[in-house]
């Protein structure tokens, strides 16, 4: 009864912690080690290795490694911290999973409402607010005179007889001279 897991401490006591290779010494059953991918990370050995290392993003790889990615749902693959999916309103766009999901998609110019949606209209200073391109100025010489956000600033108004110098202003042709 000192060292036969079969009966560990008294007769038909069996040891057999939950996967792990069981020991018994002086008695008292033990883990002499743990199943691969497994470990015993709260140091109890009644309940045996209770952590599977390749799924538990508590102790991701190793006991105490935490997933903790900015942004983002956590999951550990095969020992390896990962993005299960972005909160809402943010993207890994760069790829790269240490860094979890770093993009505000609700606010970036280049990555507007979705990954690489970079916003580019014409002849604009381009914005992002909540997922969508807007126009925030006017490069010089050009005007929203349509104000259709998709097509830019289309106007140039230092030609447009409809939009003489500024959206809506009409040249006078008749009175000039």
């Amino acid at each position: 009864t000192n060292t036969d897991v079969a009966n560990c401490g008294s007769c038909s006591s069996l040891c057999a912690p939950p996967n792990a290779t069981p020991t018994c010494d002086a008695g008292v059953c033990g883990i002499a080690m743990c199943n691969a991918g497994f470990a015993d990370c709260d140091g109890i050995p009644n309940n045996g290795c209770e952590v599977n290392l390749n799924t538990s993003v508590g102790n991701c790889g190793s006991c105490g490694n935490v997933c903790n990615l900015a942004n983002a749902s956590e999951s550990c693959v095969a020992g390896m911290c990962g993005i299960a999916t972005c909160n809402a309103g943010f993207g890994n766009c760069d790829g790269l999973t240490p860094n979890g999901c770093e993009t505000n998609l609700n606010s970036s110019v280049g990555n507007c409402g979705t990954c690489g949606n970079a916003c580019d209209l014409a002849n604009s200073n381009e914005g992002c607010s909540a997922g969508a391109c807007t126009v925030v100025s006017c490069e010089a010489g050009f005007g929203n005179c349509d104000g259709l956000t998709p097509n830019g600033c289309e106007t140039n108004t230092n030609t447009s007889v409809g939009n003489c110098g500024t959206c809506g202003n009409a040249c006078d042709l008749a009175n000039s001279n």
